[in-house]
């Protein structure tokens, strides 16, 4: 059985890499990863963009965006990087379920690979995912068997690094940390080397400090992190936590039924044996602390369920041992273990069905078409930072809902004002577009011409009034650049004056800023466009359907 496990985790590793690198992308993960290249040019978060989440994982991808370049389809590697840190995850629920016995132990990342909830946003570019591995590093550490001052070390470290990755972390590793804590100070030998624990806290630590004080950054952080983000977390519109669990139990109800089995059975070892120092005493204190994560937030959204769903993965495996051995017929074992089997399959099923609707193949046109028609200077604008590895206009590149509720006005006249300071050419339609303010909306649409569904290029259009077939207007040209006008008949049909200079042929330079613009002839319309990098003039296309951008 154990050979067959370990085949089964290699097939389900490669199922998880197949995912994370032809899975949609949410919207959030283009959030995460500009941020990640920002940082790789230099920028610092809550200094020089707007950011409210703890760094590490912005830090940790920055240097893959320096080694491969500004493509925008690099994030595809993101996405690659992150299967790191899943697999430390199934390293150490492995780890944590070793003393229960081979078996159990290979059946803990099994189960972890198999839970849909918990791989679709663990293969992701999100804070959590790596959070989520890192605090069950710090678990497994801590579990190691005999514990030793390098083990107590890297845990202290791991600790505060699943900290530095999400507030969240600060809540349930907080808890576990206190608890220790307690138990130094009650003397009861649960930390094996407790100076060597504290001193990989320190240092971690350190390394947070000496990061803040190098760029100048602590009050901004600060402030955006704990003072900003308590406000927000108070008027944010949120929902119950129920929203998102109940789907997940509803998906993988044998999980978590599996999960509750072994819990109250190591509860029960526990209370029978009365050993104070076995760690499974932290991995059930890491139950009720990951899950009050989850469910006190103002907006409990599903991926805040990743360290809840790791700590339950060994307990899960614990669960399938415990039923498996009430089973002491050979029919009843057979039966067990073809319902092991079957329970394997359904959920590699649900696994594999992430996959469905196409995956990440038109996003990654998207943002092919992006390297293609813009280049690495080249400003964009998506409010969600679809455009992944290009410069944004504003210190706001992102809003949630809460921000564009509080925010109208800057979005409403800054906003404009900056996408045209900075000659921003293109933007990139999503998911929170329609819900950005009126005037913001105006401006997009008067400003930005349809390349595609999800793709806007600077341009403006114009209708010539049929009674006196002549034009008078402005045209605003965002930047020094090459433009065209669309059709370009209507040189053939008309005259087009720029400045009060005719224009003779469809592709021309402007300088920035605002030029007179009067037609004559008989064209019912015209559009003054901005040229792409490629140098290929282009034809708007009204009214096609937007597919880039994905919630989850």
């Amino acid at each position: 059985m154990r050979w067959g496990l370990g085949v089964v985790l290699v097939v389900l590793l490669l199922q998880a890499a197949r995912l994370a690198l032809h899975k949609a992308f949410s919207i959030d993960e283009f959030q995460y990863a500009h941020a990640a290249w920002l940082m790789a040019h230099g920028q610092v978060p809550y200094r020089d963009f707007f950011e409210v989440h703890f760094p590490l994982v912005y830090q940790l991808l920055a240097p893959l965006f320096r080694l491969l370049g500004d493509d925008p389809r690099n994030v595809l590697a993101l996405r690659a990087a992150m299967l790191v840190p899943l697999v430390g995850a199934c390293a150490s629920v492995f780890v944590l379920n070793r003393r229960e016995g081979r078996t159990a132990a290979l059946l803990a990342p099994v189960l972890l690979l198999l839970s849909p909830a918990y791989l679709h946003f663990a293969t992701e570019v999100r804070p959590d995912a790596l959070t989520a591995a890192l605090f069950l590093g710090a678990l497994a550490a801590l579990a190691v068997q005999p514990g030793s001052a390098s083990s107590s070390f890297l845990a202290g470290v791991l600790l505060v690094a699943a900290g530095w990755g999400s507030q969240k972390a600060l809540f349930f590793g907080g808890l576990v940390g206190a608890f220790l804590i307690g138990e130094l100070l009650l003397r009861r030998g649960r930390l094996p080397a407790p100076r060597a624990f504290f001193l990989g806290v320190l240092t971690a630590l350190s390394a947070v400090a000496a990061y803040l004080t190098v760029t100048g950054s602590w009050r901004a952080w600060w402030h955006w992190c704990f003072v900003w983000a308590s406000e927000h977390q108070r008027h944010y519109p949120g929902f119950s936590w129920r929203e998102y669990l109940v789907p997940a139990l509803g998906e993988q109800p044998a999980f978590f039924l599996l999960a509750a089995v072994g819990f109250v059975a190591t509860v029960r070892g526990l209370l029978k044996q009365g050993d104070r120092g076995t760690p499974d005493v932290l991995l059930v204190i890491a139950v009720p602390a990951t899950f009050g994560a989850y469910a006190l937030q103002r907006a409990p959204f599903p991926y805040s369920l990743l360290p809840f769903l790791g700590v339950l993965a060994p307990f899960a495996a614990r669960g399938v041992l415990a039923v498996l051995s009430r089973l002491r017929t050979p029919v009843g074992r057979t039966v067990g273990l073809v319902g092991l089997c079957g329970l394997l399959a359904v959920q590699a099923a649900h696994v594999n069905a992430r996959l469905d609707g196409g995956g990440n193949a038109r996003q990654r046109e998207v943002l092919a078409r992006i390297a293609t028609l813009t280049g690495p200077e080249d400003v964009v604008y998506d409010n969600s930072g679809g455009f992944v590895s290009r410069p944004h206009a504003h210190f706001y590149f992102y809003t949630d809902a809460y921000l564009r509720g509080s925010l109208v006005d800057l979005l409403s006249h800054d906003m404009p004002r900056a996408l045209v300071e900075q000659g921003c050419v293109l933007r990139v339609d999503d998911l929170r577009t329609s819900g950005l303010p009126p005037a913001l909306r105006r401006f997009l649409d008067a400003h930005y011409q349809p390349l595609d569904g999800d793709l806007y290029l600077w341009g403006q259009r114009y209708r010539v009034p049929a009674d006196s077939g002549a034009l008078d207007d402005h045209f605003l040209a965002v930047r020094a650049d090459r433009y065209f006008v669309h059709p370009a008949s209507v040189l053939d049909t008309g005259a087009l004056f720029l400045d009060g200079v005719r224009i003779t042929t469809s592709e021309f330079t402007l300088s920035q800023g605002r030029h007179t613009l009067r037609y004559e002839g008989r064209a019912e319309g015209l559009q003054l466009l901005w040229l792409p990098r490629d140098g290929k003039r282009w034809t708007p296309r009204p009214g096609a359907p937007a597919t880039y951008s994905r919630l989850f």
